[in-house]
């Protein structure tokens, strides 16, 4: 019986990575990972905010390019960069993998080309594609065009990749590629809390308009039982404000907790009793992932990845845009710990044997093996 084969080894290319958002935080997470599973990763950004040029965070490797002037980026400049990078470091990787669908990754995808290196492109979001297919300037649609020449298209969940097949993509070269979790760090606490703790909802994300956490608000007034416990919310954006406001205006500044950014949410999965997401505009969750790994039961809306990770007994979904139907949602989940105790031992098994960064870098090998024979057929 033959051996199997060596796994190959990405270099993990991160847009904007020290924005530090979703698709940011998968990379870094996958990347550690395989550097744990003993597959060499490193990965390569550029750097629009002047870091170090070289960085190792937790055994990663990060290395920043950043061509003159770094905060007026010249996409001329930042492809010669990237070209010439990964044309002197081709001993180091064996594929190139694009964590968003961005101009860097449109211009990956040519430089594969000129290299001979195969591609894959990450799309992070819902309309993603739609988006950029839309963009009329002749810069967007020279790079959609290097952007269709990617050897494969990661779809975070079948939403997005019926999306990209209506925006040109190939149906062998849009395949579904869902983010991971690591299941050993987001865990069901070792212990339940001492005593009788109070009802606590939890949101995880960034406070912009598309994680609808304005409409939370609205459906948390709505309530009779859960309006009686807290909702902790943990980051931040420029909606803050505005939904400070809001939780004054609707009676509910008593009940609810603004936590900020937090460098490690995993406490406040650990203290909460229930997990709420009512965004209007997904890829596949990080902070749903998490919550669910936490045997944490969860309240999602219908939308993106969510639908392809909350399973039938695993979670509720809940219309977008309904405060009324996740109120309900919420106040049974609050009146039940019974119904509380199933859903989440239910989401944590799932999401273990779905989801887990084990599950999900074995999935990647196999596209970046496919990925590698259709450039070698094409090119050669």
């Amino acid at each position: 019986m033959p051996p199997p084969p060596r796994p190959l080894r990405p270099v993990m290319v991160v847009p904007d990575l020290d924005r530090i958002g979703g698709y940011e935080l998968q990379a870094l997470s996958l990347a550690r990972h395989n550097q744990r599973a003993g597959v060499p990763t490193f990965v390569l950004a550029n750097n629009p905010w002047g870091h170090a040029g070289r960085e190792e965070r937790d055994g990663v490797t990060i290395v920043r390019l950043a061509p003159a002037p770094p905060h007026h980026p010249n996409w001329a400049a930042l492809f010669t960069a990237f070209l010439d990078f990964l044309r002197h470091h081709r001993h180091e990787y064996d594929v190139v993998h694009c964590h968003a669908l961005t101009f860097l990754a449109a211009c990956c995808a040519r430089i594969g080309r000129i290299l001979d290196l195969p591609v894959v492109v990450k799309v992070a979001t819902e309309q993603d594609v739609h988006e950029f297919h839309g963009r009329r300037s002749l810069h967007a649609r020279l790079f959609y065009r290097w952007l269709r020449r990617a050897d494969r298209l990661l779809c975070l969940s079948e939403s997005i990749r019926r999306e990209a097949l209506a925006c040109g993509f190939r149906p062998d070269q849009a395949v579904l590629a869902p983010n991971g979790v690591d299941v050993a760090r987001f865990a069901p606490p070792a212990a339940p809390p001492a005593g009788a703790a109070p009802f606590t909802l939890l949101f995880v994300g960034r406070l912009v308009e598309r994680k609808g956490v304005d409409l939370l608000l609205q459906a948390l007034a709505r309530t009779r039982t859960a309006r009686q416990g807290r909702l902790v919310l943990v980051g931040d954006g420029p909606e803050r404000a505005r939904l400070e406001a809001m939780a004054h205006a609707l009676g509910l500044a008593a009940q609810v907790d603004f936590a900020g950014e937090q460098a490690d949410p995993a406490p406040y999965y650990a203290a909460a009793s229930a997990f709420v997401f009512p965004s209007r505009r997904e890829g596949l969750p990080n902070a749903l992932l998490e919550a669910m790994a936490c045997g944490l039961p969860v309240v999602a809306t219908r939308i993106g990845g969510c639908v392809d990770v909350v399973a039938d007994g695993t979670g509720v979904l809940v219309p977008p845009d309904d405060a009324a139907a996740l109120a309900l949602a919420l106040d049974r989940l609050a009146a039940d710990p019974g119904h509380r105790a199933a859903l989440g031992a239910a989401a944590r098994a799932h999401v273990v044997g779905t989801f887990s960064f084990a599950v999900t870098a074995e999935r990647l090998q196999r596209i970046y093996r496919d990925a590698a024979t259709a450039h070698a057929a094409v090119v050669h």
